[in-house]
């Protein structure tokens, strides 16, 4: 049986979904770590089997299957995608964003168009929790967008904002988001697929038995309190990919081919359709379901 090669990303939020991958140390199975939007880089170019990638990305073209029932999402504040800015957002021209993140940006830039009608340049940068205006030419820009991690140890003293995106997508647009996906090479129903969706499934069961522990460990590791990470990954966090998390997962992808930040590729609508259960439709995204 060949080797599957699963990237995974090292943040706090991911470690429910991926303590059966890292714990059971199976030789059918290579973990490769990376950034968010590194992984959606590496299985574009055939170098993994699956990741868990940018939802966006999957819309954009990258990847074939997604595994049913798991993912990374919030159905209100998340903690971890934060925009913290200097001036009124209404007034923004410039944003530093994460250049780990790709969904959270292309969130973003929607949240800014239909709620301040404005369309900032984005310049990406690798950012600095104690410092995070600082851009990477050494020049301090007005906004900057944080995700995972940073975003939860961010601190800013110089802020006028500090704006949670999941807060604020919720109060927008009335629907749970969807920030990353598990995504495979292989189609559905090949047996590739199959292999990948249940060692990722029982991966995600185990992760939700051993949630104390993992609790400990991050508290342990990052001198956060265990209350608040267990809330932070029990309330913050959401990992079902039921129907409501479809229907937000959905409106997401309209409003990126609207504003021109995904293609409407047939293969995702069709995609969404299986995974809502709902007949595979021929046409493309389905606008206005």
């Amino acid at each position: 049986m060949s080797t599957l090669r699963i990237g995974v990303i090292s943040f706090v939020n991911t470690l429910p979904l991926t303590r059966g991958l890292e714990r059971a140390h199976s030789p059918e199975v290579e973990l490769v770590y990376a950034s968010p939007s590194a992984l959606a880089d590496r299985l574009r170019y055939g170098e993994l089997d699956a990741g868990l990638i940018p939802a966006v990305e999957f819309f954009r073209g990258v990847g074939t299957g997604v595994v049913p029932g798991l993912c990374i999402g919030s159905r209100g504040p998340v903690e971890s995608i934060r925009l913290v800015s200097k001036k009124p957002l209404a007034e923004l021209d410039a944003v530093l964003v994460d250049q780990a993140s790709r969904t959270s940006v292309a969130m973003l830039r929607l949240l800014l168009d239909r709620v301040h009608r404005v369309n900032p340049d984005f310049f990406s940068f690798r950012p600095d929790p104690a410092r995070p205006f600082l851009g990477p030419d050494g020049i301090e820009a007005p906004a900057a967008l944080l995700i995972g991690d940073a975003a939860m140890e961010l601190n800013p003293q110089d802020a006028a904002l500090d704006v949670d995106l999941g807060a604020w997508w919720q109060s927008s647009f009335h629907r749970p988001f969807v920030y990353a996906l598990w995504v495979t090479r292989a189609a559905p129903g090949t047996p590739d697929f199959e292999r990948l969706a249940a060692l990722l499934s029982a991966s995600a069961e185990r992760g939700q038995r051993e949630l104390p522990l993992i609790c400990e460990e991050v508290a342990e590791a990052r001198r956060w309190t265990e209350t608040r990470v267990h809330e932070y990954l029990t309330r913050c966090i959401h990992y079902q990919l039921d129907d409501k998390a479809l229907q937000g997962l959905a409106l997401f992808r309209e409003l990126c081919i609207e504003s021109y930040l995904c293609p409407d590729r047939r293969e995702a609508a069709q995609c969404l359709a299986a995974l809502r259960g709902e007949p595979v439709r021929a046409s493309g995204s389905g606008l206005g379901a």
